[in-house]
Formats: structure tokens, C-alpha cells, sequence
């Protein structure tokens, strides 16, 4: 009725229709903004300036107050009242607001908008939590060289290399079920590096701990050529560093166990004495639980690295996105800890003496960091998740879910990082270490959950640039 008064020329009459159609509609955006819309176009077909001003800044107020459902009850809506003043309601749209409330508006309004900003927060921190996990990432599986399984093994999360005697020790075990509490428990396999194509893996299997559900291991040699194997364990009633002396028949002997309060989820380590090791505590919550997921994608810095030997116990430094692989230099003055969330190395300037760390620098790897080695050069071998959703929500759970593997190697002599070996998860899934022998021209990878240990061999060229 307004418009057709409009188009008659009945300015007046137009706008009177108008605030009625305001006291109706404002609660609605589109009828709202519509409104003022007409009001000011009477505005500048009377040339009423003050009308104009206080239509321009009304519809531009019609995007708060709808958000926000705050509607004064029959204002008219004109610039010669408060734009914020509720008002009387003719007596013949009564009826038709009767049952209309403002705050019952509003207060729906703000739960509306509160729900629609949920979703939209969790779209975005899903999203975000997707492209950060590497999901998006274009995976070419690429090798220089050829490769092969070796079969007898089962989740061989970790190696160690023991140059002297040119055994490799890997440590593993059914970790789908332990490592969240479940039947099953580690094994220790050793094999030789040289014949590691045709070797079956002796299984040292120790009868001691009951309870074995192992994370990463370490070896120890002392100055009496004594070995020893340093291996983190999660058992439920409290979690501990097992101590294996390797007896001269080669086999294995529970030596002595660490523990205490503060070594709560361990996941990797490095031996720097017969009964002394620094240890990774990769989260806050324990594996296999809901709040292992929401820690991880909420990138919060729990990780730690702990010194811990047969007496005490100290955190050496904190604030890490879980802390995972660990290593020393050759020279025992920098520590290499991966940060798997945070996809990057941490350099820590360590000293023998006083056992301390002092942080040093970050190295980006743009992949998940898993085991660390190192190699008497000084290059670091990192074996990397390339798409962390995929290993945490698909192949932690199944065999059938295959996640993609990549190994790096880090000189901190250039300070470069570049790609040995590539896959989509086809040939090898979760690789979780790496060993590199320069001699032989040989790489072995282990796997978190896989049931075989990766044996490769790098062609002529891989060779000279190793």
C-alpha cells in the first residue's frame, strides 16, 4: 500500500503505511531493511535532510539489531523518533503481536547465532586441524634405489644400530593393542645389518618385565664394551625405563628398571650412561584415548624431555608438540628432539657436564616426526608421517588403512633437509625409524604398526651423495 501511495505522489500517506509496516516487520531483516529503504526514498523525494541522515543510519543499524534480535516494540521507525524507543502499538496490529516478545527474541537470537558460531568455529578448526595434519598434501611415492621387505617381525617401532658388532636390535610387539592397555606384549628382534636381505631375526624375546609395552629403545655401550638396551615401557600400573644387559650368548637380561612419578608416557630416549637416559614425554594424555586426538589437534605444547637415571628424575625443558624421537650429536653437545604435531626438530644445546639444555633453534620438516638417528657424521635421519590424520584415525587402527611413509635427512653442517625416501603407504605405512649404513648403501625402516621391517638399497648416485 505504501508503494502504490509512492507512485501516487502521496508522500505523506506513503510514509505513515511505511511506520505501520515498520511496527510489523522490524523484527525480520529483510522486511526491516526494506522498509527504511522506502522511508528514505520519501526522504529524498521530499528533500528532508534530517529524514535522509536518519534513514541512512537506521538500515545501517538493521544488521546489529537483527543479529542481535534486539527490536524495540512498535517504533515507527522514522527519524523524528528514538530509533531505540519501544512505542504504542495501534490497536489494530495488536492482535497480530500478541505473542510476540522481545526478550524471547532476542534470547533466540543469541542462541541461534551462538549455535551457527559453534559450527562455524568447529568447521574452521576442523579444517584447519586437516591441512595442518598434512591431509592436503600430494604424496609421489619416490626412491632412489630399490627395496624390500624383511618378513619376521611385527610393528618394529624402533631400530638401533650397534656398529661395533654390526647387529641392528628392533623393538616392537602387537602395539595396536598394548599401546592402549590391551593383550599383547613387545618384542626385541636382532639381526645382522650386512646379511639383513636373507637373516632371520633372532627373537631375544626377555622373559622379565611381565608387563612389556614398548615405545622406543636405545642402546649403551660402556668403556668395558658392556652393552646395554634402554627401552621405554607403558605398563598400567605405572610407566618405566626397562634396562637390558646383552649377555655374551647375545641374548637379553632385565638389568634394572627405572621409575618414578614424573615419567608419565615415555615414548623415546637416549642412554648417556649405564643407568642414566634422556626421555621424551610425548603428551599429557595417555595413548589410544579422546584426549590423546584433542591434544594433538589443539596443538597443545605438553611434550617434555626428562632426565632420569636410578635415583632422581628432573624436566629439562617443556613446552614441546609432542616430543618423540630423540638423539644426540656425535659430540654429545646438541640434542635433536622431534616434535611430531609441530612437524619440526628442536636443537637443544646440551652439556655432558652439568646435564643441562639450553633451546637452540628449530628446524621445519613439514612432516610428523617420528624416531630420530644419528649418524657419526653428524646426519640426522628423521623418519616422518607425511599425513598425521591418516596414521592416528586409519592405520593405528587397521591394517587395512595404509598411511604414507617419508624418511629425511638434516645436515646441521649446511643446515638442509632433503627427502631420501618417499610412499604413498602402498609399499611401506607408518615408517617410524630410520638407519642409514653409508658402506653398504643400505636404509632399513621400521614401522609402528606394519608387519615388516623396509630394506633398501640406494642406486650409484644415492651412494656418492651419501
Amino acid at each position: 500500500m505504501a508503494k502504490e501511495a509512492y507512485s501516487r505522489d502521496q508522500l505523506d500517506e506513503a510514509f505513515r503505511l511505511l511506520e505501520r509496516a515498520h511496527i510489523l516487520g522490524q523484527r525480520y531483516f529483510t522486511t526491516h531493511f526494506i522498509t527504511h529503504w522506502w522511508m528514505l526514498k520519501v526522504g529524498i523525494r521530499k528533500t528532508d535532510w534530517r529524514e535522509i541522515r536518519g534513514q541512512v543510519l537506521r538500515m545501517i543499524a538493521v544488521i546489529p539489531g537483527y543479529l542481535f534480535g534486539w527490536v524495540p516494540k512498535g517504533n515507527t521507525g522514522g527519524a523524528d523518533v528514538s530509533a531505540l524507543k519501544p512505542m504504542p502499538i495501534p490497536d489494530d496490529l495488536t492482535t497480530l503481536l500478541n505473542d510476540y516478545n522481545v526478550w524471547t527474541d532476542v534470547l533466540l537470537r543469541v542462541l541461534i547465532w551462538a549455535a551457527i558460531a559453534v559450527f562455524v568455529w568447529i568447521g574452521v578448526f576442523a579444517w584447519s586441524t586437516y591441512v595442518r595434519s598434512g591431509e592436503t598434501r600430494n604424496i609421489v611415492s619416490t626412491f632412489d634405489g630399490t627395496c624390500s621387505p624383511l618378513v619376521g617381525f611385527e610393528g618394529p617401532e624402533d631400530l638401533v644400530w650397534d656398529r661395533e658388532a654390526g647387529r641392528v636390535y628392533a623393538v616392537g610387539g602387537d602395539r595396536r593393542s598394548f599401546r592402549s592397555g590391551g593383550p599383547g606384549r613387545a618384542k626385541i628382534w636382532s639381526l645382522p645389518m650386512a646379511l639383513s636381505e636373507s637373516a632371520v631375526p633372532d627373537n631375544l624375546a626377555p622373559a622379565e618385565p611381565e608387563v612389556f609395552r614398548s615405545f622406543g629403545m636405545d642402546l649403551h655401550i660402556d668403556e668395558m664394551g658392556t652393552r646395554r638396551l634402554f627401552v621405554a615401557n607403558r605398563p598400567s600400573d605405572g610407566h618405566t625405563i626397562e634396562i637390558f644387559r646383552v649377555t655374551s650368548s647375545g641374548g637379553l637380561s632385565l638389568e634394572r628398571t627405572l621409575k618414578h612419578p614424573l615419567l608419565r608416557n615415555p615414548n623415546d630416549l637416549v642412554a648417556i650412561g649405564p643407568s642414566e637416559a634422556l626421555v621424551t614425554l610425548d603428551k599429557q594424555a595417555d595413548a589410544a584415548t579422546l584426549g590423546e586426538i584433542l591434544e594433538g589437534a589443539r596443538q597443545l605444547r605438553t611434550g617434555k624431555v626428562l632426565r632420569i637415571d636410578t635415583q632422581t628424575a628432573e624436566l629439562l625443558a617443556d613446552g614441546l608438540q609432542m616430543a618423540n624421537g630423540i638423539a644426540l650429536s656425535p659430540s654429545q653437545t646438541e640434542l635433536y628432539v622431534g616434535e611430531t604435531i609441530a612437524q619440526r626438530l628442536s636443537v637443544f644445546d646440551h652439556d655432558p657436564l652439568s646435564k643441562t639444555l639450553s633451546f637452540n633453534r628449530y628446524v621445519p620438516l613439514e612432516t610428523g616426526v617420528d624416531n630420530i638417528t644419528v649418524n657419526p657424521d653428524g646426519r640426522v635421519y628423521i623418519a616422518g608421517h607425511p599425513k598425521l590424520l591418516t596414521l592416528a584415525m586409519g592405520y593405528q587402527r587397521s591394517e587395512k588403512s595404509p598411511s604414507p611413509s617419508e624418511v629425511l635427512v638434516y645436515d646441521p653442517s649446511r643446515e638442509t633437509v632433503e627427502r631420501l625416501y618417499v610412499d604413498d603407504g602402498l609399499e611401506h605405512s607408518g615408517g617410524s625409524v630410520a638407519i642409514v649404513d653409508e658402506a653398504l648403501g643400505r636404509m632399513l625402516i621400521g614401522s609402528a604398526f606394519g608387519p615388516h621391517i623396509l630394506s633398501c638399497e640406494f642406486s650409484r648416485s644415492s651412494d656418492i651423495a651419501l
